[in-house]
């Protein structure tokens, strides 16, 4: 069992969860790394008091690395990675929205976590990059088919085939980017962005994410019959007491008080 302090900083800032990783030069993640951030994606998804998480760096160079290529050099050949595998990229469960706040190089896993957070701010110089294929493997952690749904499918096979790099600024022009910052403001729009979720109905906002998640692949016929079906988070949002004080604080002229119930 390693006594090293671990490779993430995690926080709560109220209703926001903030993730830092935290291990400069490359912020590289290890099998107990990639253990601590699972185990803090399951905090945020376990704690009804927690809406919403930020997922950031130390510096301004590196987001992440992803794989650290240097402890498997070294020998660390297992791939213990957490239950929900490698840096918790084999979650199907999240309610809650991540908000990746991207401070530098996004590479491999780095660039996966990017692509599976629901929103993404980015500073300026920041680049983002699949070079699997230039190190002898491919990006099995989500990053492939997350690629290609993520972004436009020529794209997306450009960036895996190649390894080169794609900017902060053509990753908003196409969609991915949500918004671009200077460094120094992009915890504080994170941050903001966080608080306008953080008003939004809890329930709502799983039974959204649950929903996305479920139909993302599905023709309109076929996503309307899903609903139908039934949904957990969907479910629960319907009979709680939360779907009836939405319309009644609208009625009323006030802002609405959410339960989550």
């Amino acid at each position: 069992m390693s006594t090293a302090p671990s490779r993430i900083k995690v926080e709560a800032n109220g209703p926001i969860l903030e993730i830092t990783f935290d291990h400069p030069p490359a912020h590289a993640f290890d099998q107990r790394a990639s253990r601590d951030l699972d185990a803090a994606l399951t905090r945020l998804n376990e704690t009804p008091e927690l809406r919403c998480a930020i997922v950031t760096a130390t510096g301004d160079r590196i987001f992440s690395a992803g794989w650290d290529l240097k402890a498997v050099a070294a020998g660390e050949t297992g791939e213990d990675f957490g239950e929900h595998g490698f840096m918790g990229l084999r979650r199907f469960d999240l309610e809650k929205p991540i908000i990746a706040a991207v401070n530098g190089l996004a590479v491999g896993g780095g660039f996966e976590f990017s692509l599976m957070a629901h929103l993404v701010i980015a500073a300026p110089h920041v680049e983002f990059a699949l070079p699997e294929l230039q190190r002898g493997f491919i990006p099995e952690a989500g990053g492939l088919w997350r690629a290609h749904r993520r972004l436009p499918v020529n794209v997306a096979s450009d960036l895996l085939l190649t390894g080169r790099r794609l900017s902060a600024e053509e990753g908003l022009r196409l969609g991915f980017v949500n918004r671009i910052v200077p460094r120094e403001d992009l915890m504080a729009t994170a941050r903001a962005m966080a608080a306008e979720i953080v008003a939004a109905a809890p329930l709502a906002v799983a039974a959204l994410l649950e929903m996305t998640r479920e139909v993302e692949m599905l023709s309109d016929e076929a996503a309307f019959a899903r609903l139908k079906d039934g949904l957990p988070a969907h479910t629960r949002m319907r009979q709680s007491e939360d779907f009836h004080e939405g319309p009644r604080a609208f009625a009323e002229k006030r802002p609405p008080r959410w339960t989550g119930k």
